[in-house]
């Protein structure tokens, strides 16, 4: 099955996206759809959370009794914290667009973020018309200008009826040392295909410890599910080969499905080493399979492959997302 957004009708959604900002100018029509924020926790030893919402958030349709429904998810590792991405804003802007544009041309239920900063989950919220939860991995850090910076899911094809965010207990036992916590957030939501979960997560760079993690967010987030079908979307930091194994967190391949095609790469897009802000990232040709979106091996499922587009860079990793048929 051949990618919606890499079909003429996202061509034109574009053209027509386009067209209008030309009538109606910058930011007007994001203006139209209100965003608030509320934080209902921000406490010493546990990770600050938000509620973004927007009284436009479109509520999904009553449950539905079709053989199967599909439910298209997106994650994406946005690179919003990092130095490149903070240098070169218009690269952030294209990764925005692109969730915006794929929400729009696929009817996306779920987005994963990681790498996210707080008030680009507010201009996603806007933009997508779902509301959202972040967890923040890092608050009042150099990334985002001091502002949070973690983990978001944003449902505009869920009501929220319960969420559960924390530091992972790996990272729990030691200090975060002035650099970014490793959070999940996993909500609970009512939708058209019955209760569900859905998951982010962005795990360390550290093959040791990621194996650890993905182990914890397994088990959370299935405690969390509570029997309810789930999703666990994320940045693993590690490729298929690390994760599947005796020493590893092989339940993922015995018990989920992964939404991303096989081996399909999603990292590195870019390179920026030479520490000039005002140098454009060197394009880099995508080699690891480190972004996932696992769903419960049940009903079927359509796996794409990563997104890394060509033409001009976005986030330094690759867009992902899948359909699941519940």
């Amino acid at each position: 099955m051949r990618r919606v957004r890499d079909s003429v009708s996202v061509v034109l959604l574009t053209a027509m996206v386009t067209m209008l900002g030309l009538f109606i100018g910058p930011g007007q029509a994001a203006s139209s759809h209100p965003v608030s924020l509320r934080v209902v926790r921000d406490v010493a030893g546990r990770p600050p959370v938000a509620l973004i919402t927007t009284r436009d958030a479109r509520r999904p349709p009553s449950r539905r009794d079709a053989a199967s429904v599909p439910i298209p998810v997106q994650h994406y590792n946005l690179c919003a914290g990092n130095a490149t991405c903070v240098e070169q804003p218009a690269l952030k802007q294209r990764a925005m667009d692109l969730v915006a544009r794929v929400k729009a041309a696929e009817g996306t239920w779920f987005i994963s973020l990681n790498e996210v900063c707080r008030k680009d989950v507010q201009e996603l919220v806007r933009l997508t018309r779902g509301d959202a939860v972040m967890v923040a991995s890092w608050a009042g850090g150099p990334r985002c200008e001091g502002d949070w910076y973690g983990n978001a899911v944003i449902h505009p094809g869920g009501v929220l009826e319960g969420y559960t965010a924390e530091y992972f207990p790996t990272q729990e036992a030691r200090p975060c040392g002035g650099v970014e916590c490793r959070t999940y957030v996993c909500l609970r939501l009512g939708t058209a295909a019955g209760p569900m979960s859905v998951c982010s997560a962005h795990l360390e760079n550290n093959a040791p410890i990621a194996r650890k993690q993905a182990e914890e967010y397994l088990w959370l987030a299935t405690g969390y599910a509570a029997g309810r079908p789930k999703v666990l979307a994320g940045d693993f930091n590690l490729r298929p080969d690390q994760l599947d194994g005796p020493e590893a967190a092989p339940a993922y391949f015995a018990g989920m499905r992964d939404l991303v095609a096989p081996y399909s790469p999603t990292y590195q897009t870019w390179s920026d080493d030479d520490g000039d802000p005002e140098t454009p990232p060197v394009r880099a040709t995508p080699r690891n399979h480190i972004d996932y979106i696992w769903v419960d091996r049940t009903g079927e499922s359509i796996a794409y492959p990563a997104s890394c587009d060509d033409a001009a860079p976005a986030s330094d990793h690759c867009h992902t997302m899948g359909v699941w048929l519940r």
